[in-house]
């Protein structure tokens, strides 16, 4: 388990490594970001609050529950996403489609914790920055 979860944390750290670079060289910056609106804001922050509850949903075996949350979490980001830099975008919406491919691929519930988790926490702290 411990293993799973070391090879998950250094994929994700990868993962955002690459990303960063191809932002970088694609010319991506954080200068290309658009003012967020009251509503992209409170839709942000209901995209965190569907993560969430996909993760809860899942957790509880109710995958089309879950799936139904991520639509929803998926929608909301795509309102919020012209607010965002290019680069940031490209990596949430990457996170997006990995957890879409777990979903679907009726993966093992601590593996769309984990996901779910870096997820929010990647939104949180980048995206969640640029939106204030």
């Amino acid at each position: 388990m411990k293993t799973t979860k070391a090879r998950t944390i250094v994929a994700t750290a990868a993962l955002f490594a690459a990303l960063a670079g191809f932002g970088y060289h694609a010319g991506g910056g954080v200068g290309e970001a658009l003012a967020a609106s009251a509503k992209q804001k409170a839709e942000f922050q209901q995209v965190l609050k569907s993560l969430q509850a996909v993760d809860t949903a899942y957790a509880a075996g109710n995958s089309a529950e879950a799936q139904s949350d991520f639509d929803t979490a998926k929608t909301n980001w795509n309102k919020v996403s012209p607010a965002i830099s290019k680069r940031e975008a490209r990596e949430a919406q990457l996170l997006f489609d990995s957890l879409g491919k777990l979903l679907k691929q009726s993966a093992p519930a601590t593996k769309v914790k984990s996901t779910v988790d870096g997820m929010l926490e990647e939104l949180r702290g980048d995206i969640g920055e640029e939106l204030q």
